[in-house]
């Protein structure tokens, strides 16, 4: 069985591309690095890169022991982190996820008022958000699609529509609606560019014929309103996270010409009663103020 800085190993190339860059990232020399790579594929009896100029690209067995280490290696973390704080007679932190929907942090201090656990915050990227609370890298997290796995479970906090959010001097800042082809006339930031089912791209962007030829993709809300009040670009948001910007008017905040059903929004958590008595008084606040 190969030993586990292999598979962090792999991790590191698939994440990097080249050998040079994923041994600078762990801390390895590149004559090491090189020296492991050969080493497991010498163990294991196959291949698990082929080389494409500098870069490293994963073969199919190569691919099947990533999806292992990406699995592992978090759990492995968080066990040991964990096992640290239990040596010190501390109850472990509860991991908060933030994906890219960050303006609802300011009610995080609120938390404390329920209950004395310690709740870390980490930052995710879209993409890993749902990886992340399968694998428990994270205890608890505000998102539209809940996976349905054993030991998970969520709370409904709301439904809330898709909005245009315009600088408050823009053309169209106190029109009924906002037509597709205003995202096509400038910058159009947006948290994600793939299209999701369900969303503008389906419902608003593919029926006009338009595709937004000017993204700029940004994984934070809150930056997102920033560049928008500062008149740099437009972005189409969640209704309620972009309504405490345009209450204090720095954002005009416009319904869309199309038809798209309003996104219901969970608090998702681990099936466990000390998560719940952190994640259920949160999913109370969340509906309370959006």
């Amino acid at each position: 069985m190969l030993d586990i800085k292999y598979y962090v190993l792999i991790d590191a190339i698939a994440t990097h591309g080249t050998l040079q860059d994923a041994a600078a990232a762990i801390g390895l020399t590149q004559p090491a690095a090189t020296h492991r790579v050969r080493e497991m594929e010498r163990r294991l009896g196959v291949s698990l890169f082929i080389r494409e100029g500098r870069r490293l690209v994963l073969t199919s067995p190569g691919k099947r022991l990533l999806a292992t280490a990406r699995e592992v290696l978090p759990q492995l973390q968080t066990a040991e982190h964990e096992a640290w704080q239990l040596a010190r007679r501390v109850e472990p932190a509860l991991r908060m996820g933030i994906g890219p929907y960050d303006t609802f942090a300011h009610i995080i201090p609120s938390l404390y008022d329920q209950h004395d656990r310690d709740v870390d915050l980490v930052r995710l990227p879209m993409r890993e958000m749902t990886a992340a609370l399968l694998s428990r890298r994270v205890d608890i997290i505000l998102m539209i699609d809940v996976p349905s796995q054993r030991g998970l479970t969520y709370e409904s906090v709301f439904e809330a529509p898709l909005v245009a959010v315009l600088p408050p001097s823009h053309a169209y800042a106190n029109a009924s609606v906002i037509p597709p082809q205003v995202f096509d006339e400038g910058r159009h930031f947006t948290y994600s560019t793939s299209p999701e089912a369900g969303h503008e791209f389906e419902h608003f962007f593919q029926p006009a014929g338009i595709y937004p030829s000017h993204m700029i993709q940004i994984e934070s809300v809150s930056l997102i309103l920033e560049l928008v009040a500062a008149g740099k670009g437009v972005s189409i948001l969640s209704q309620w996270a972009a309504q405490d910007a345009h209450r204090a008017g720095k954002v005009a905040m416009r319904p869309l010409a199309a038809d798209i059903a309003p996104i219901p929004w969970y608090l998702a958590y681990a099936d466990e009663p000390h998560v719940a008595e952190v994640a259920s008084p949160l999913a109370s606040t969340l509906r309370a103020l959006y």
